[in-house]
């Protein structure tokens, strides 16, 4: 089957309703990645350009992005392929550069070695350790041949943006748009489809604060109060008000500490359930803050872990900044509308 015949059957599945540029974007990875061999096969293959390898889809927030990528990672015939957030990524990549001491050609060889194709979703830079490095590194990947399949809220040229040392950033952009086909998501229907989603599943429950506390406590009765210990990166987290599958704990103690992505990876792999609570408003004085909650944010939900929020206000006014380096909290706000219990 074809990656719009798949998509077709699931919205017949779902009940959706077909969105063109959905499939117009199914085509284009279609012609990008795979030829026609019979009725059942297809190969993997180069573009005829051989210096594109792959594809970056960027869009609103919620427009099916990650949807669709999915649907051809999980389809592809590409055996040695991997799909992984950005922010696991860049882990993965600093990783092998204290292995490899610092050489990003030795990284890139490393991957290659494991991978034909990269799949990322949510790329977006934030972090001034991965933008001096991403132009050298992405170069280096693209030399190996490995392929790449990419979303992000951001077009390229806005990558960044506002980020210091930005001139050192900028040749990356080049970089990317030699090797990858920009393709632009606006989807004809302009929703955002995890809002939409959610109104047939669920609205905010608005529980008080002692009400969601009992239903933390119903639940550690059931699974045992252990607490959960975890180490990362050498480093020992130890949170008491745990079992091994629900975790509770104030948004000071997990978001105003010096946490990185490596801890939220951590947490989201070792919990079903997080209880997160007197999340406030952030604004531009707490951007490192804001910076954190949306890292774990974008953790909890690749991993499927159900989160119950308390928090200040509704998703759509949790972040208030006016400068001209506001962050991309609208992925996080739609993110927190489909995946979370709110209580105020």
């Amino acid at each position: 089957m074809s990656l719009a015949e798949i998509y077709q059957q699931d919205c017949e599945i779902q009940g959706w309703q077909p969105d063109v540029n959905h499939q117009l974007i199914l085509q284009q990875i279609q012609d990008l990645f795979y030829k026609k061999t019979s009725l059942f096969s297809s190969i993997f293959r180069r573009s005829q350009d051989n210096t594109i390898l792959g594809c970056y889809i960027w869009g609103d927030v919620g427009r099916g992005k990650t949807y669709l990528m999915d649907l051809f990672f999980n389809n592809s015939y590409i055996e040695k392929r991997i799909r992984l957030h950005f922010t696991a990524f860049m882990q993965c990549v600093h990783q092998e550069l204290k292995s490899h001491k610092g050489d990003l050609l030795a990284v890139a060889k490393s991957f290659r070695q494991k991978y034909d194709l990269i799949c990322l979703d949510e790329f977006q830079v934030t972090e001034i350790a991965d933008a001096m490095i991403l132009a050298r590194l992405f170069e280096s990947l693209f030399d190996q041949g490995i392929h790449f399949v990419t979303t992000s809220n951001t077009q390229p040229d806005n990558l960044y943006r506002e980020g210091l040392h930005y001139d050192r950033f900028s040749p990356f952009i080049k970089v990317l748009r030699k090797h990858l086909q920009i393709i632009h998501l606006d989807s004809q229907n302009s929703v955002d489809y995890r809002r939409q989603d959610l109104e047939k599943i669920s609205t905010f429950d608005p529980q008080t604060y002692s009400e969601l506390h009992q239903q933390f406590l119903r639940k550690l009765k059931l699974e045992g109060h252990s607490g959960l210990k975890l180490t990362v990166h050498g480093r020992v987290l130890i949170f008491p008000e745990a079992s091994d599958q629900t975790l509770w704990i104030d948004f000071k103690d997990m978001c105003e500490v010096p946490y990185g992505p490596g801890e939220y990876q951590a947490i989201a792999k070792s919990v079903k359930h997080l209880f997160l609570v007197n999340v406030p408003v952030l604004t531009q004085e707490c951007k490192d803050v804001a910076k954190r909650f949306m890292t774990l944010i974008d953790c909890l939900y690749d991993e499927g872990v159900t989160l119950h929020l308390h928090a200040a206000t509704d998703p759509d006014n949790l972040y208030q900044d006016t400068s001209k380096s506001k962050l991309p909290f609208d992925r996080t706000a739609s993110r927190l509308t489909q995946m979370a219990g709110l209580v105020a």
